[in-house]
């Protein structure tokens, strides 16, 4: 086993639980390269990463890569030992199977299974994604060992924040609010974040709040920046850093004191660098903290809402504001 494709068409959250499977897959086999077909907003998230030899950019529209021969020509030529596909993917199974892929390991519950060579069904028994991919894994290579991954901090990176957050008057002890999500409903409101800041003097918490984003998110942080500035909040101390990437966010999350963040990438990277987070989650999805251990000092909120919701508004203002004066 020379070469392995990993194909994920997923968000980079499970991106970055699936580099667990990466981590664990080269420490297995040291020699193998491992390469890796993912949406091409996600690249410059996994560009740095030291056992991903190559990435294949997929051009995705709702979840179909654009250019599908141009992808198998790719494939062709790198003569793949295996191809390995993360979450239910016909294009993937016929790319494998096109490209005579000797090994091609996927979901058995999907279309085109038939052209997978091991296969394992999808939440079958499993309580989250992750314990599914250690299950994909051990299809590759038996008895191979999956632990939460581990993201590496960029010293210089951190350097030049730390930099910048004392040229703002930023203290070493500040919280991280990260508003970072795919998807408009997994965000705790504006109003209510204003009304969680509004009780930080009647909890007693002093440390200031710095407020992050990613790609995508320039529209709430614009909408939040805006209620603070005309909140006339006297305390908690406020300040904006939005337009994060990936591995700044990393750097940016290992110099705070405690991160909150929704059910988004920002949660999986505090995870993964082992800092203090308070996720904000949908009860229905309680399962997901199943992932992680001591290690990850993850801790969450649960919003009562529907199974078909990722909403997470019913948290209350005070509750999140005492649930936040513990964790400091």
């Amino acid at each position: 086993m020379q070469k392995i494709l990993i194909v994920s068409k997923k968000s980079l959250g499970d991106l970055i639980l699936q580099m667990g499977v990466i981590q664990a897959l080269k420490e297995k086999h040291p020699v193998t390269q491992i390469s890796i077909a993912c949406d091409e907003r996600n690249v410059a998230a996994l560009r740095k990463h030291p056992d991903i030899a190559e990435i294949i950019p997929l051009k995705l529209v709702n979840g179909q890569a654009k250019g599908f021969f141009a992808v198998l020509g790719q494939i062709r030529r790198h003569h793949f030992d295996v191809i390995l596909t993360f979450g239910r993917d016909s294009q993937s199974c016929a790319w494998g199977f096109l490209a005579r892929v000797p090994v091609r390991v996927g979901a058995s519950n999907q279309p085109l299974s038939f052209l997978l060579t091991r296969k394992v069904r999808e939440h079958a028994s499993e309580v989250s994604s992750f314990e599914f991919y250690h299950k994909l894994a051990l299809l590759v290579s038996p008895q191979v060992t999956v632990q939460f991954p581990t993201i590496a901090i960029d010293k210089k990176e951190t350097a030049r924040l730390r930099n910048d957050l004392f040229k703002q008057k930023l203290g070493r002890r500040f919280i991280l609010w990260h508003i970072g999500s795919s998807l408009e409903e997994k965000r705790y409101p504006v109003f209510q974040i204003i009304e969680t800041l509004r009780l930080f003097r009647k909890k007693r918490i002093l440390l200031p709040v710095l407020f992050a984003a990613g790609p995508g998110d320039e529209k709430f942080i614009l909408e939040l920046e805006e209620a603070v500035n005309a909140s006339e909040l006297k305390s908690p101390k406020v300040y904006f850093a939005d337009g994060i990437g990936f591995n700044a966010s990393a750097s940016l999350l290992s110099l705070s004191h405690l991160v909150i963040c929704n059910d988004a990438a920002p949660r999986h990277i505090a995870a993964a660098i082992g800092k203090k987070s308070l996720t904000l989650m949908p009860s229905h999805r309680r399962h997901s903290w199943q992932v992680y251990g001591e290690k990850q000092k993850a801790y969450f909120l649960f919003s009562d809402v529907p199974s078909e919701s990722r909403a997470v508004d019913t948290v209350e203002p005070v509750e999140l504001a005492g649930m936040i004066r513990k964790l400091i």
